[in-house]
This record gives structure tokens, C-alpha cells and sequence, in this order.
């Protein structure tokens, strides 16, 4: 195998200075640093991600965590995994992508082994079994979702208790006081999917408190005719409804909007249509939507400044959580209630 005194010697420079190089413990020469990592690839070195940990070195890798569900939306996770693996690039870590049905054991697998110097968790629930490996480990752990626990965790999340309630006094003002909420899969709330329940109860809170009635139906269907019998459905049996907030993903929203048209429903004369934590722009539809989108960019950015932090000793490696004012973006798809 190759050594570091191999390296060294092919670059020209002393063993010290290629641990330096590649380390980045201490500063050396642009030119040294170059010769170096050029010497590096053209020997396939590789340093051993124990030996370092063992010499108190950095390995420049971060876990990202994120469990796969048979119901997991991986065309809205995939601009969160483009904004954590760029944010990492930034700060100069590459991201190893953990994403499987033993996702805890696989964590605690990275963990043990050193590999990783954090841990970036997605796609987070409540009270999240994650945390468990957290407790166990010093590697510092960031949730991109308020997991509800943070003795073990920082966190960063989109203040879905302030989006929900932003939705419900929008749509009270213009005189809406029955709205069909068309919220996400059944399963995902019933494991305690953060941001779903989160929404969901602040939803229902302020609807009690603005005297506004709530009719939630759980859309597992991404497909014309599926979406539309349902849309039908409800309108059928709650003719009063005026308003539609559907926390979806894009397709399923897109469809939703063609289906209200197709049943002869103008949006926003006839019923005022929202969208609510969805994964894409809304305000691309063939009929624009208003919108709170899930802001991965703010998020994932400030999720990854803080494990730096965290990495470089800067930082507590618990109990900080920060909430991102949710954006609302106006397409004038919402109006005043139909008389």
C-alpha cells in the first residue's frame, strides 16, 4: 500500500507537510499543497479514516442521514441533498448519503467507525429514533427538522406552527369559513413526520380560534382520475367549501388545480387554492399558486454553518434550535370567500 512517505517523497516535501496538506491542520504553500495532492492522486493514496481519528485528524466527511419510507417524496428531498451536499462542499467536506430500511443500525455503523466528522439528519419525526445514536456518540449531529428532543441534537427548521397559522388567518380575512385541507399520507403522520404534524395541529388550532371549519383528507394518489374523484367527492358532500390548502408535492398539485377547473371552478373566483410545505414552485402550475414552500436553501445552508461550528468547538453540541420564518409567496390564487 501506498504510504505517506511515498507521497512525500514523490512530492518533494516532507512527510509533515503531506499530513498538513491533506489534514489541513496547518498552513503550507499553495505550491507544497499542490505538489502534494497532485503526488496523492497519481499514487491512489488514501489516508485511513481510523488512523486519523486515532491522531485526532479530521476526515472531511459528513453523514447524511435519511430514512427511506414507501412514502417518501425523493423528487422534494433531492433539493435538500443538492443544498447539504453543496454547503459541505463550500466548507471543504464531501457527504456520505445514508439512505435505507435500518437506517439507525447503518448510522451507528458510520459512527462507530469514524468515518464521518458529523451527521446530518432528514426527513426527521418526532421524537426520531436517531437521537438514540446521537446520545451514544461525541460526533455532532445536526437535524435539518425539529425532532422535538434537542438534549443530543441542534436543530434547524421552517416554523411550520407560524405557517400554518399565517394559511388560516389569510384565508379568514378574505371571509373563508370552510377549507379543505389535502394533506400528506396517513402512515406519515401516524410515525409522527415533523413538519406534516406540526402544520397539520397548528392548522387546526388557529381554524378553532378564527371560527373557520376544517375538512382534511389524507392524498395518497398522485394520478389524474384519482385526484380529481376525490376533489369531486368533497365537494359533493361539503358544497359550502370555498377554500383548498393542500400540503402536497408538486404533481399532486398540479392535478388538484386541473381538477378543480375541470369540474368548473375558477380559481380564485369560485374557490381560493393554496399550497402548503410542498417541494417545488407552485407559481410554475399552468394556474400559479400562492404558496409557503419548504425552503431547503435556508435551512440546509444554516443547518451546515452550524455543524462546522459544532466541528471546530465553536458551538454547544445540543440544545440550540432555530425556526426560519416561513415565505409567502403571492401568485393570486387566493381571494374572498364566494357568497
Amino acid at each position: 500500500m501506498t504510504s505517506i512517505k511515498d507521497v512525500a517523497k514523490k512530492a518533494g516535501v516532507s512527510a509533515s507537510t503531506v499530513s498538513y496538506a491533506i489534514s489541513g491542520k496547518r498552513a503550507v504553500s499553495k505550491d507544497a499543497k499542490r505538489r502534494v495532492m497532485k503526488a496523492a492522486r497519481e499514487l491512489n493514496y488514501s489516508p485511513n479514516a481510523g488512523a486519523q481519528i486515532l491522531r485526532g485528524n479530521k476526515t472531511h466527511i459528513l453523514a447524511l442521514s435519511s430514512p427511506m419510507y414507501s412514502s417518501t417524496d425523493y423528487g422534494s428531498y433531492m433539493d435538500f441533498f443538492l443544498k447539504v451536499v453543496q454547503r459541505a462542499r463550500f466548507h471543504g467536506y464531501d457527504v456520505l448519503l445514508l439512505a435505507g430500511d435500518n437506517e439507525d443500525e447503518e448510522l451507528l455503523r458510520i459512527v462507530k467507525s469514524g468515518l464521518a466528522d458529523g451527521v446530518v439528519l432528514l426527513d426527521v419525526d418526532i421524537n426520531d429514533s436517531r437521537l438514540k445514536v446521537a446520545e451514544a456518540t461525541s460526533i455532532p449531529f445536526i437535524s435539518i427538522g425539529d425532532p422535538g428532543d434537542i438534549s443530543s441534537v441542534n436543530a434547524v427548521d421552517i416554523d411550520f406552527t407560524r405557517m400554518g397559522v399565517t394559511a388560516v388567518n389569510e384565508l379568514a380575512d378574505y371571509g373563508h369559513r370552510k377549507v379543505l385541507f389535502i394533506g400528506g399520507q396517513a402512515e406519515d403522520y401516524a410515525r409522527g413526520s415533523n413538519f406534516l404534524v406540526r402544520l397539520r395541529d397548528a392548522i387546526y388550532d388557529q381554524a378553532r380560534r378564527r371560527g373557520v371549519d376544517i375538512e382534511m383528507v389524507n392524498l395518497s394518489e398522485t394520478k389524474m382520475p384519482e385526484i380529481q374523484a376525490l376533489v369531486d367527492a368533497e365537494f359533493s358532500q361539503h358544497p359550502d367549501i370555498t377554500a383548498v390548502l393542500a400540503q402536497t408535492d408538486l404533481v399532486q398539485m398540479g392535478n388538484i388545480v386541473a381538477a378543480l377547473e375541470r369540474s368548473g371552478r375558477s380559481i380564485p373566483s369560485d374557490v381560493s387554492v393554496m399550497s402548503l410545505g410542498m417541494g417545488g414552485d407552485a407559481s410554475t402550475l399552468s394556474t400559479p399558486i400562492d404558496g409557503m414552500p419548504l425552503l431547503p436553501d435556508i435551512t440546509c445552508t444554516r443547518g451546515i454553518d452550524i455543524l462546522m461550528d459544532m466541528i471546530a468547538g465553536k458551538m454547544a453540541r445540543s440544545g440550540n434550535m432555530e425556526l426560519a420564518a416561513p415565505r409567502y409567496d403571492k401568485c393570486g390564487s387566493v381571494g374572498p370567500a364566494k357568497n
